[in-house]
């Protein structure tokens, strides 16, 4: 079947209908007896009312002039023929963002027409159906249109707001030779020039839960505390919206209703604060908000916390207990020199003999002098991001630097702070950090960038312990469980409530519980919540189309013109000439008649 490179021609075809209506308008001939010629004058053939409707002659310049329009509509829709070798690769990358979900059917329509259209550029075509979550394998690859569409059916997307630049790639280099990648989304998107872009996005309204905090009412009592929350609900929309919100019970199978449902209302771009609290016997509960047609922002799964928390041992005098308590005591779930309780971090001078992760510092110096030389930090994330400049030290120990350490900060050619990994006499992995300066004779009390260096270190202490705990997460959040507890992989399971297990690698993609154990014991109970607000607001949501033009540059390549354009003009011509003929001949005769009736008169 030949291409259209001008669908525009086809209107010549209302020549047809035109060339029909002008035979139907010719008069209808009349056959008048008269015995003289003189009365011919009399019965000269004009109508004294015009032209009228009369039956449909068949005639052979009727179908020399239908030949010549409809020839002429195909030249001027400038067909192409497709080549029988011609071969064409497309990939359809799918935008993997949860906002893709309100338009998951429409979009499937628009990209079954815009597929269908391409499959007849070529004789030949490979698709493939790729997505931008990089995770995830291809989705098909095959050469029938109908697997695509079929895999297409069976995807979900349940990222949050990412940059599909290494899908992209990916996808660009499939396409070698004839073809195109079209990328499928909901919104604008900045892609290569040889990137087609589809989209059947609009503004929709919407409205959703923003995030959660939830703590202990009495976190001293542990367990034994009920649950505060505090959630925000945000409109999206330009317009006002009223939606109800309620609170249901996770435990229950019918998901009973555990509170009143209660309206709210919110001007356009509004957010509101709820609040809450849940008994103390209820592990865990969701928010519920009345839906709209995006639903990943409308339940909130909330899980009780149950936080780790780090015990340190501070065995450090005077002035320098001071400083390390004051910092300590400011970080999250932290006791400080608990007696009975092990100790999970141990602070303590450099030298000292230590069994446990630890702080380390220089002991007091007598020598006050500052060393103006620059602080300089490595790259490493307990110190990324964070600006040294402004602290003012003493000139630090000489600390020698063995293969298990890595250095954290330099003053001139001196390690000022460094990360020791060590084994312990358990078999367990330890580390130290190691602060090679004298904190009293310094700024460093004073510095925010030693708290958030302490606060990461803690962190990393937390992350370590064995004990269970439970929080609350977002979805397809990073849980590197196997390398922080030092465990292999295939030890550490995740159960997904309701669903069936997978690996602990990321929290579940979409909202709900789960359970971490490591070696069969619990480890981890968590709750993961959408809580991408980009995601959420659709006021940039657009349509766009730009596949078309793409697929008529490509049929050029692989097509070619019709090589009986020459012929389909010279039979145009033939046609008009021939249809003009009878006319002609119509003209003669009625010129011999007005010569007969004038020799008449004379």
């Amino acid at each position: 079947m030949p291409l259209l490179s001008n669908p525009a021609g086809l209107w010549a075809l209302l020549a047809l209908p035109v060339v029909v209506l002008i035979h139907f308008l010719q008069e209808k001939s009349r056959k008048v007896r008269a015995s003289t010629l003189f009365l011919l004058e009399r019965v000269n053939p004009e109508s004294a009312h015009g032209a009228r409707f009369e039956r449909l002659r068949n005639s052979l310049p009727l179908w020399l002039q239908l030949l010549a329009a409809a020839l002429i509509t195909w030249m001027l829709c400038e067909p192409r023929w497709i080549k029988e070798d011609s071969k064409q690769t497309i990939v359809v990358l799918l935008d993997s963002s949860a906002s893709m979900s309100p338009f998951k059917a429409p979009t499937r329509d628009a990209l079954a027409v815009k597929l269908q259209a391409w499959s007849r550029s070529s004789a030949q075509t490979d698709w493939h159906l790729l997505e931008s979550n990089p995770r995830k394998p291809a989705l098909y690859k095959g050469a029938d249109l109908s697997g695509l569409l079929s895999a297409y059916d069976q995807w979900e997307p349940t990222m949050g707001t990412h940059v599909p630049d290494d899908a992209m790639l990916t996808a660009r280099g499939l396409v070698k030779g004839n073809g195109i990648v079209i990328y499928v989304t909901d919104r604008k998107a900045a892609v290569p020039s040889d990137v087609a872009v589809l989209s059947i996005g609009e503004n929709i309204e919407n409205v959703g839960f923003a995030g959660i905090e939830a703590s202990l009412v009495n976190e001293a009592s542990g367990t034994g505390s009920g649950t505060h929350w505090k959630t925000l609900i945000k409109n999206y929309s330009n317009k006002p919206q009223t939606r109800e919100w309620w609170v249901e019970d996770a435990a229950s199978d019918d998901h009973k209703t555990t509170s009143s449902k209660q309206q709210i209302t919110l001007e356009p771009g509004q957010t509101m604060a709820i609040k809450g609290e849940l008994p103390p016997d209820a592990e865990r509960a969701v928010l519920v908000l009345s839906g709209d047609r995006f639903a990943w922002d409308d339940r909130l799964p909330l899980q009780k916390p149950q936080p780790r928390t780090v015990n340190v041992d501070i065995r450090v005098g005077g002035r320098s207990k001071d400083v390390l308590n004051k910092m300590l005591a400011a970080l999250d779930h932290v006791t400080l020199n608990v007696g009975p309780s092990p100790a999970d971090l141990v602070v303590s001078e450099i030298g000292d003999a230590v069994d446990s992760n630890a702080v380390q510092i220089a002991g007091s110096s007598e020598e006050a002098k500052l060393d103006a030389a620059y602080t300089v930090a490595e790259e490493h994330p307990l110190t990324r991001d964070l600006n040294w400049m402004g602290l003012l030290t003493g000139k630090p120990l000489e600390l020698t630097v063995t293969d298990n350490d890595a250095p954290l900060m330099w003053k001139a050619d001196r390690v000022l702070a460094l990360l020791r990994r060590d084994i312990n006499s358990a078999g367990l992995p330890t580390r130290r950090l190691i602060l090679g300066w004298d904190i009293t004779a310094s700024n460093a009390a004073r510095h925010p960038a030693l708290l958030i260096l302490l606060q990461r270190f803690v962190e990393s202490v937390r992350e370590s312990k064995r004990d269970p705990w439970a929080g609350n997460f977002e979805t397809g959040q990073r849980l590197d469980v196997s390398s922080q507890q030092g465990v292999a992989p295939a030890r550490v399971t995740m159960h997904f409530v309701g669903k069936s297990s997978g690996p602990a690698e990321r929290t579940p993609e979409h909202p709900g519980f789960f359970e971490i154990s490591i070696d069969g014991k619990p480890f981890i109970n968590g709750a993961a919540a959408f809580a991408d607000t980009r995601e959420a607001d659709f006021t940039d949501a657009t349509a766009i189309d730009t596949v078309d033009a793409r697929r008529w540059e490509a049929a050029m390549k692989q097509t070619e013109a019709d090589p009986w354009m020459p012929l389909w003009v010279l039979v145009v011509l033939g046609c008009l000439l021939a249809s003009w003929a009878p006319i002609g001949s119509r003209f003669k005769a009625s010129g011999s008649r007005d010569d007969a009736m004038k020799t008449a008169r004379a």
